[in-house]
């Protein structure tokens, strides 16, 4: 569902009721369920249908996206239920592979796979309903940006163009493996380095692009942003791809969404296409104080993750992005 829907529709939606006043309030993508003994349940759920052709990478794309939003928020997985549509006459083997793959995602995450369930559908989806657990001091919300933080991604944008391109046979699997195995990694090595290096606040890039999630966090935080165009990392050929016209539906929905919300440069040329091409299984965005800064980048790539400064919080009118 575009932002645009997806906003229309939340707002006919009340928000959580004083009868369950242990649901902590927030605009964040998971849930914030207060335990009452200083530690949070933080729970989500996401699934999707195939954007790569293998069944085992798939699974692991899936799995990694859902675990995303536990430790965007700096929680720890605990455990999965998976969530499945399949065809009845599509092969049982490449329903198996889907299963193994993201079975090994939730296992690398040192969370237990406790079930789940399936229904027969026209199209095959996958992914997982996740619970994690967090201290309540701990917990890190899209909110908490301040003016002055720098903004850091830690995984390049184009995995929606990627898909696009083989979907339409104009590249294959092969030449898209590195952003496939990008897309599946973890992001629990950029969650440690989030919290030993006390970011401010943190989303991960998914549907809505950089700018849609971006916008998420600055008005939540009651701030604006700058984006440093240049330095926002993408995988290889994505720029070129978008000049041939080769993006999906989304990626309009966003850039017509967000186009209010922009100045400095529209939303018309490859390079600033890329800002709101739909991520699946993307990076975490960070806000994180000047002084933390260079902590935060060698924490990243002391646990193997990278870590990209693409931006910076300023004064503004809340909301608003300014792309340098």
């Amino acid at each position: 569902m575009g932002p645009c829907d997806l906003d229309a529709m939340l707002a006919k939606m009340p928000r959580a009721t004083p009868e369950f006043a242990r649901l902590v309030d927030t605009r964040d993508d998971a849930a914030v369920v207060d335990l009452g003994d200083g530690r949070c349940l933080v729970q989500t759920v996401d699934f999707f249908p195939p954007i790569v052709d293998s069944g085992f990478w798939f699974g692991q794309i899936a799995a990694a996206n859902a675990l995303s939003d536990v430790y965007a928020m700096g929680a720890t997985p605990m455990t999965a239920l998976n969530l499945l549509a399949w065809p009845a006459g599509l092969s049982p083997e490449t329903l198996a592979e889907v299963l193994r793959g993201g079975a090994e995602k939730v296992t690398e995450a040192g969370a237990g796979l406790a079930g789940g369930h399936s229904i027969d559908d026209a199209e095959p989806k996958y992914g997982l309903a996740v619970t994690g657990i967090a201290r309540r001091d701990e917990i890190v919300y899209n909110s908490g940006a301040r003016v002055g933080d720098r903004l850091v991604l830690t995984k390049r944008l184009g995995m929606g163009v990627l898909a696009t391109a083989l979907k339409r046979g104009l590249i294959g699997e092969d030449d898209m493996m590195a952003a496939i195995a990008e897309a599946a990694t973890l992001n629990a090595a950029a969650a440690l380095a989030m919290k030993d290096a006390g970011v401010h606040a943190c989303t991960d890039v998914t549907g809505f692009g950089l700018l849609g999630h971006l916008r998420e966090m600055l008005e939540a935080s009651g701030v604006a942003g700058e984006i440093f165009v240049e330095d926002v990392p993408t995988h290889r050929d994505v720029h070129g791809l978008i000049a041939e016209g080769v993006y999906a539906g989304g990626l309009t929905a966003n850039r017509d969404y967000l186009a209010a919300q922009v100045s400095g440069r529209e939303l018309d040329e490859p390079l600033t296409l890329a800002l709101v091409d739909p991520q699946t299984s993307g990076g975490l965005l960070l806000a994180v104080a000047p002084a933390d800064h260079a902590r935060l980048l060698a924490g990243l790539e002391q646990r193997g993750a990278r870590g990209w400064t693409i931006g910076q919080v300023v004064h503004g009118p809340v909301g608003r992005m300014a792309l340098l």
